[in-house]
Formats: C-alpha cells, structure tokens, sequence
C-alpha cells in the first residue's frame, strides 16, 4: 500500500500551524474560509471508530485550544468544527480530519439542511435501536498505565544521637 497523503505531508511539514506528539495542524488545502485548519492525529487510521476513548479525548482537547486560537487570533465570530467520518458522510481522503473552520456573520457559507418528517412509529424504531447501542456509553478505554521509575537508591537511616537505643530504627536495618 502506498503511504496516505497527509501522512507524507505530516512528515515534510506542510503547512504546519501546530504539532505535537499525537496531532498534526496545517492550513487546509481547499479552504471553505480564511484561516481552515485540519487536525490531523499522526496515528494514521480512516475513521473515529479506529481511535481509543482516550486518544479521542486529548485530540478534541487540543481542538478546543486550536477553535480558541481561531476566535482570539482571527477575531472570528464562531467555528465550525467538522468531522466527516466515512465516505457516506463526505470524507474525501483516507486519512481522519477534524476541520475548524473560522466562521463571521454573512461569510456565505452554508450548513443548513431540510428536517426529516417521520412517522411516530418511525421515530419508535429509531429511539429504541439507538437506546439499545447507547447502553455502553461512559464506559471509556482508559489510556495504559505507563511503566513507573522506581529509585533503587537506599539510604541508611540515622540513629538519633545520644545513647538512646532506638527499637524501630534497629528492626528497620533488619529489613532486606
């Protein structure tokens, strides 16, 4: 398999707004606005569903600091934060993408649609299957326990000065 294009431009720095070790921003190619930026996790996977609970969380963390830097640098009036996951819904590249797309009052851009009209009965259906699939939600993948650095250094402990004897401090030495 040839490599996906954004992760060659992830590697030549195309682009580049931000980096860090889990995420890639750069300027979008075919901007809807001034200022559209992608995040781009450098885990290469196709769709949300492939990230763990945890690495979903930090990357939309950084996508909140990312819409903040857009209000406060760009004087943008809103953001549209995107994500377009399977083909079905728009994604165009083999690569997931978040789009944070600066937003001002009259900027013609469009997201409106036209509302569904269903049955009640259509409705039912709907609420129960989604009910069903939503019984595990909250239960999240927690990130690995990272292996702890334990200091093998033992010191000694001082008796206290005097002629005292002290009971606990010789069991202590005991100790192996």
């Amino acid at each position: 398999m040839t490599e996906c294009e954004f992760c060659t431009l992830m590697k030549g720095k195309m682009n580049k707004v931000y980096e860090d070790s889990q995420i890639f921003v750069m300027h979008s190619m075919q901007p809807a606005t001034f200022g559209h930026l992608l995040v781009l996790p450098k885990k290469h996977v196709m769709i949300i569903e492939q990230l763990a609970d945890y690495e979903i969380s930090e990357i939309f963390e950084k996508v909140n600091k990312i819409s903040t830097a857009v209000f406060e640098s760009l004087g943008a009036h809103g953001t549209n934060i995107i994500l377009q996951n399977g083909v079905a819904a728009g994604q165009n590249h083999s690569h997931l993408m978040i789009h944070v797309i600066p937003r001002r009052e009259g900027d013609g851009i469009d997201f409106t649609w036209q509302p569904k009209h269903l049955s009640e009965e259509e409705m039912s259906t709907i609420e129960l299957k989604l009910k069903e699939a939503a019984k595990n939600i909250g239960a999240f993948e927690e990130k690995p326990a990272e292996p702890v650095e334990m200091d093998t250094k033992v010191e000694k402990i001082k008796e206290p000065e005097g002629d005292e004897e002290n009971y606990l401090i010789k069991q202590l030495d005991r100790i192996p």
